[in-house]
């Protein structure tokens, strides 16, 4: 039997999520609230959410946090920004390759400060490997 990589409350929080931000991301403009308008707003918007998607996943890893992890969910959840925003024009709103590149900004942040978190922690104690608790 293969040891499980995911802790499965987890995984379905991270999966919900995601869900939840590309379905938001397909509500017709119109129904949106116009507060959301701001400029930069929407940027921002795309940086925290994808970057929630991503503190998620990286919470429901079993194990250990690793250069190989990064690199994985790095394309995985850059892949799920770059169909959210290819389909959107199948619901009369715009795809933008600016808003993806705000999705990618927000995946990187998270997946550097864990990086930087989980090498900082092995510097201070070599022989500990950070790993979540399931």
């Amino acid at each position: 039997m293969t040891k499980a990589i995911f802790n499965i409350k987890r995984l379905v929080a991270a999966v919900a999520a995601t869900a939840t931000v590309v379905l938001v991301t397909h509500l017709p403009q119109e129904i949106m609230p116009d507060r959301l308008e701001v400029s930069g707003l929407d940027k921002l918007e795309h940086i925290v959410a994808y970057g929630v998607i991503t503190l998620l996943f990286i919470l429901s890893l079993k194990n250990s946090f690793s250069l190989f992890s990064v690199v994985i969910l790095f394309f995985a959840i850059s892949a799920v920004g770059a169909v959210d925003e290819l389909t959107q024009p199948l619901v009369n709103r715009v795809a933008s390759p600016i808003d993806w590149l705000a999705d990618i900004i927000g995946i990187v942040i998270l997946l550097l400060t864990c990086l930087l978190y989980a090498s900082s922690k092995s510097r201070a104690s070599p022989n500990v490997e950070i790993k979540n608790k399931s």
